[in-house]
């Protein structure tokens, strides 16, 4: 059975949009769609989403909703046939059963980015989106929960090398890292 599902996990700034992005591209002309909690949170109203990029306050934001909201858009689009690649952040080990409870049934490519500290560091700065102590308190907490398949180590190797690397173990091909 081919899988119709990756899950691209790590903490914000190590690349899974880029990776998630890249992969689409290298993965033609079999067509993935790109789906994130993000999508859903940059849905709040604007003021909502920088009171939480901009001050970390999260007081008005059901996160928890958020996620079970995100899994159920992308269970919709697996049950129209679609094939989804998934970015998500993973914080904790209830995080990581939700969503592996949510994806039972589809058998998911489980995918982990790391990046150094620095890098991320500079990531964050340079997209402007986010708090330092945002990507920090991800650096420090998002991570080892899920048993994945795949690790990739983004500092120095760029979305499209990882991509090519991973589209070979997706299409059945030469084994990623």
């Amino acid at each position: 059975m081919q899988r119709n599902l990756i899950i691209i996990t790590g903490s914000s700034g190590v690349g899974k949009s880029s990776l998630a992005q890249a992969l689409q591209e290298e993965l033609l002309p079999e067509q993935w769609l790109h789906f994130s909690v993000d999508t859903l949170f940059y849905c709040l109203p604007r003021s909502i989403v920088l009171q939480v990029d901009q001050h970390n306050d999260r007081s008005l934001v059901d996160a928890k909703s958020i996620v079970r909201s995100a899994h159920a858009c992308v269970r919709t689009l697996l049950d129209q046939e679609h094939k989804v690649i998934f970015d998500t952040v993973i914080m904790s080990e209830t995080g990581a059963k939700g969503l592996l409870a949510a994806f039972a049934e589809s058998d998911p490519l489980l995918v982990a980015l790391t990046c150094s500290w620095d890098e991320i560091k500079r990531r964050t700065l340079a997209r402007g989106d986010r708090t330092l102590a945002e990507a920090e308190h991800g650096y420090k907490n998002a991570g080892g929960h899920l048993g994945v398949h795949h690790t990739f180590e983004s500092t120095s190797t760029s979305a499209r090398q990882i991509a090519e690397q991973l589209a070979a173990h997706v299409r059945g091909g030469a084994s990623a890292a």
